[in-house]
């Protein structure tokens, strides 16, 4: 039988038969059943005849075994990578749904509540005693930025004066007091604690200092009622 011809039997090329020959690869296993019942001689006999061969297919076996176990391990870690992730997610995105409509709630019936009123640029103003009190419009951050607050959770408090303007900012723990000479137009920023005390005594200018003395109470009341405002409308 020529090399072709046993080619075509087992669907295989004239050069993998040659190959088989000369001993430079050797047929899989399958293909080797398939021989010997082709020509009726058995695996015993067929497999004795070649030690070679045999080593072959006993190392192409181990080693078929240890990638099948490879890829068992590997796609069962991965797997459980995929479960844990969408589990994740979905508890996240419960979490995420229900603090937003909490928080955005909160915030809108506070500001409701409190009088404050939107404008054009979507800031939310309250006018009391000459001083005016402006939030941000607020919303929780996309699902996707990994987010439960809202990013900038900020209350100003505005007043102004002949000379100048004052102006306290509220974020959190953190305060801080800017000055505006109306002269010249120029801004002072002047660090303060919760309770509207200077926190950089002898090094403003002179300015800055003479305004803040002859405005202190109404810095602290401002401060006063603006934690009030902060407290009421952004929830911890």
């Amino acid at each position: 039988m020529s090399q072709e011809d046993f080619a075509k039997i087992f669907f295989v090329t004239r050069q993998t038969v040659s190959n088989w020959e000369c001993e430079k690869s050797y047929p899989d296993l399958n293909t080797i059943v398939k021989i010997s019942d082709r020509f009726e001689i058995s695996l015993d006999t067929l497999l004795k005849e070649d030690k070679e061969m045999v080593n072959d297919i006993s190392e192409k076996t181990t080693l078929g075994l240890k990638w099948n176990k490879i890829r068992q391990t590997v796609f069962i870690v991965i797997s459980v990578i995929i479960i844990c992730a969408v589990v994740s997610l979905t508890v996240y995105g419960i979490i995420w749904h229900v603090r937003k409509n909490k928080l955005e709630n909160h915030f809108n019936g506070s500001i409701s509540s409190l009088g404050f009123s939107e404008t054009d640029e979507r800031y939310y103003v309250m006018e009391n005693n000459s001083v005016s009190y402006i939030l941000p419009h607020q919303e929780m951050p996309s699902f996707w930025d990994f987010s439960t607050d809202f990013h900038a959770k900020h209350l100003d408090c505005g007043y102004e004066t002949d000379l100048c303007g004052i102006n306290v900012r509220i974020s959190g723990n953190m305060y801080s007091l800017k000055i505006t000479d109306k002269e010249n137009g120029e801004d002072y920023y002047v660090d303060i604690d919760g309770k509207g005390n200077l926190l950089s005594v002898g090094n403003l200018p002179e300015f800055v200092e003479k305004q803040y003395y002859d405005n202190e109470n109404i810095i602290k009341s401002i401060l006063e009622n603006g934690n009030k405002i902060y407290n009421k409308v952004y929830m911890d």
